[in-house]
């Protein structure tokens, strides 16, 4: 992290303590003084400090604000582009969709945590570092090495007690298996789970409460440590300072033990920013490519999740070949795809492809908008006759593409989705076209009639098709078995 860029607040808030601190100081003398009784001619230069102190301590904490904002919104926007494209380089994730949800914490609890690492640590521990070294510089003269108590006591504020978080671990487990769970749990009833949940909230919700109890315990016994490290110093200050000098240290003593109040928070505040993780890309490196003549060529492929999918697995496909992978649930078939889409990199082995790639997934999402906005997301500049063309392919000509299809196409059958799906692939002027499960949910005849379509769209162009079915794949050149 640059901590140049958090220079400028660090110099405002610095000022506006300084700021604060003469004020008080200021403050202090003119009453001490005007408590004797001088010519009101004596008091004009303190109350001219006072006043100026006064417009100072004002603007400056107006400029603190207005910088250290500043620094703190261009930070999370940092931070935001840097999380959204670490996650565009590992999704999916190897872990499932449900756990894709963490990409989403780090977008926003994560992100929005660490922008505060400017002014919840990196400005009070700058500003009391050195409010602490220029009046353990004023007050050396006078108290010699007892001025070194000072110094002392911000080192002491610097080891808080940072007590570990409470475990959310079992309530986080439970709460993903609601959703995950939750068609199981809306046909057979959710009482059970929100039991568990609610048990598993109050569990939390105890250890955390007893853990909050014993961290105001430990910041009580600090700041009672801080005040009595400042009374002893006052009692030096008093055995060699006048009643003016010593009204002036006591207030300024009251702003510094104000200050050092926000050392132990910041501390604990540092180590939970050095324990945020923003997403591991670590497995992104690119793939081995080399060159081939071929639409696709796979050599000695390995590629696993919690257990092997592909071991040593090789693969070739002709340009402008039609196939279609086969293999039961399980086998690996839409992994194939995601590898082939480099969505996720190979463990181990090379995969090449010649030429571009368009790919519909049996899990494609659908926005929640017309059939013609839909294409107009992703392919930007084609035209009516073109989105009409693909609908054609893909026995969807009736639809009508101004008509909205709902959040995720939830207007759409699941045939019609699915076949919408493949129609948004086929609008890409791509050489090689991947279709993971296009028939899903349709009948044989309107299968085979869209494979049949599909083949003759295609006729310049490599087919693939992903199935567990090859019933209705009579017509395509070659059937390849994935296991």
């Amino acid at each position: 992290m640059d901590f140049k860029r958090f220079l400028p607040a660090i110099v405002s808030n610095l000022a506006a303590a300084l700021a604060e601190i003469l004020l008080l100081a200021a403050s202090a003398w003119l009453i001490a003084s005007a408590a004797l009784h001088p010519p009101l001619s004596k008091l004009s230069i303190g109350i001219t400090l006072v006043r100026t102190a006064g417009i100072s301590r004002a603007a400056l904490r107006y400029a603190d604000r207005f910088i250290s904002h500043k620094v703190i919104f261009k930070l999370l926007d940092d931070l935001r582009r840097k999380i959204f494209l670490n996650a565009a380089k590992i999704l999916p994730l190897k872990s499932g969709r449900s756990h894709e949800g963490d990409l989403l914490h780090n977008l926003t609890v994560s992100a929005d945590f660490l922008k505060d690492f400017l002014p919840r640590v990196i400005l009070p521990l700058s500003t009391a570092a050195l409010i602490t070294i220029l009046l353990t510089f004023f007050l050396f003269e006078p108290l010699k090495w007892f001025a070194m108590i000072l110094p002392a006591i911000f080192f002491i504020n610097l080891i808080p007690i940072a007590l570990k978080a409470a475990d959310d671990s079992d309530y986080r487990e439970k709460i993903l298996d609601f959703n995950d769970g939750r068609d199981e749990l809306k046909i057979f009833g959710t009482a059970p789970a929100i039991k568990r949940l609610n048990q598993a909230a109050k569990d939390f919700g105890a250890e955390n409460f007893k853990l909050t109890e014993r961290q105001i315990n430990f910041d009580t016994g600090f700041r009672i440590l801080n005040a009595a490290g400042f009374f002893f110093m006052l009692l030096k200050v008093a055995a060699v300072a006048d009643t003016i000098a010593l009204t002036v240290w006591t207030l300024i003593f009251f702003a510094t033990l104000e200050i050092f109040a926000q050392i132990p928070s910041a501390i604990r505040t540092l180590k939970k920013i050095r324990a945020v993780k923003l997403l591991d890309n670590k497995k992104t490196s690119a793939a081995q490519i080399y060159k081939t003549d071929k639409a696709v060529e796979i050599k000695n492929l390995s590629f696993g999740y919690d257990k092997q999918i592909f071991d040593d697995f090789s693969l070739t496909i002709e340009r402008g070949e039609k196939i279609a992978l086969v293999g039961e649930s399980g086998a690996g078939k839409t992994t194939l795809l995601y590898l082939l889409m480099k969505l996720f990199e190979p463990d181990s082995g090379t995969i090449a492809i010649n030429g571009t790639i368009s790919a519909a997934t049996f899990t494609n999402y659908i926005f929640s908008a017309s059939i013609r906005d839909n294409f107009k997301m992703l392919h930007e500049n084609i035209t009516d006759e073109e989105i009409l063309s693909a609908l054609r392919t893909c026995e969807l000509e009736d639809f009508d593409i101004n008509a909205p299809i709902g959040e995720d196409g939830e207007n759409l059958s699941g045939g019609e989705r699915n076949r919408l799906q493949v129609a948004l692939a086929m609008a890409k002027d791509a050489e090689i076209l991947i279709l993971d499960e296009p028939t899903a949910g349709l009948d044989k005849n309107l299968a085979d009639k869209l494979i049949s379509n599909l083949i003759e769209a295609t006729k310049n162009r490599t087919l693939i098709i992903i199935t567990h079915d090859s019933n209705y794949f009579s017509e395509m050149g070659r059937i390849e078995l994935v296991h």
